[in-house]
């Protein structure tokens, strides 16, 4: 009776995770094939299928690909920018939700405290497009609303999508005003599961408020912020792709600080159709993300076991 009853619900169980199971083969583990893209000068026929044009058409070109990639004139400067957003990316990313949710459990109004959330929240269901127009409408040249600002305060209005020296800090303040809603639940939900007695053991011995946040809930939310840490330190070559291009509405002029990688290689691929290039910077980002998650899941884990993914 009692392996029946494990056999039924393990099944239950499998099927619930089929769907999840699917889409990772489908989206995950087949489009590995296009790996051989960086190792290839790939030259499709007319007529042929990818498969054919990859592995037969196709002859192999060993580093070359890398080599062409690392040696660009280009690459120093988007390096740059790819590890300087998505550094300053992970630490607001984490230390802004984690504020705004510390802030959020003193608020008593229940209802006060669900309409923050809704407004906060609301920004990460937006396409990057709908945000490119939005960043737009409050910095265009002539109607925008920052300009109007300007000229009230009595000051000239500055032409912003020519004005490389402002958008490190256009892009980074609209980054996290997209993405800190999102992470504030995550936050939120880990501070609700800490036993209140704590707390109020807390209060009872005079404890005031950032006493109460420096000694139980950072130490309560350590796991899950090494956590965080973890995966998005994973993904440090990788940047967001519709941030750096929908959002400068694709300016020449603001290249120099909102190209990364991912921008780089996409205008590569659309404009020389250099599918091998593309393959080596995708294939080189993720071997860099396996080395830097798997380096700072060891570290974390040396320091406190408990707070490491493995």
């Amino acid at each position: 009776m009692k392996k029946d009853h494990f056999r039924k619900k393990n099944r239950d169980l499998a099927l619930m995770s089929l769907p999840a199971l699917i889409w990772y083969v489908c989206f995950c583990y087949i489009p590995l094939f296009g790996i051989f893209f960086a190792f290839k000068h790939f030259t499709p026929v007319p007529g042929e299928g990818l498969i054919k044009n990859l592995f037969v058409n196709s002859p192999w070109a060993g580093l070359d690909n890398f080599s062409f990639l690392i040696r660009s004139s280009d690459m120093p400067g988007i390096i740059f920018n790819t590890l300087f957003y998505n550094s300053l990316s992970i630490l607001l990313g984490i230390a802004v939700p984690v504020f705004i949710a510390v802030l959020l459990t003193e608020i008593h109004s229940e209802s006060f405290k669900g309409a923050v959330q809704m407004v906060m929240v609301l920004p990460y269901f937006l396409s990057w497009v709908i945000v490119g127009y939005l960043v737009y409408a409050f910095l265009a040249t002539d109607e925008g609303m920052a300009n109007h600002i300007l000229l009230f305060a009595g000051s000239s209005p500055i032409q912003w999508y020519q004005s490389p020296q402002y958008w490190r800090f256009i892009l980074v303040i609209t980054e996290v005003w997209k993405s800190t809603g999102y992470a504030m639940i995550i936050y939120l939900c880990s501070i609700t599961s800490i036993d209140r007695s704590l707390y109020e053991s807390a209060v009872l011995d005079g404890a005031g408020f950032w006493e109460r946040v420096r000694y139980i809930t950072l130490p309560m939310l350590q796991p899950t912020i090494c956590t965080i840490f973890i995966l998005r330190i994973g993904s440090i070559l990788n940047s967001d792709f519709g941030l750096f291009y929908q959002v400068p509405m694709d300016s020449g002029s603001l290249q120099g600080v909102t190209q990364t990688l991912d921008v780089y290689v996409y205008k590569a691929l659309m404009q020389q159709a250099n599918f091998g290039f593309s393959g080596a910077a995708s294939f080189l980002q993720s071997i860099v993300g396996f080395i830097m998650l798997v380096t700072a899941n060891t570290i974390i884990r040396r320091i406190d076991k408990d707070s490491s993914l493995m």
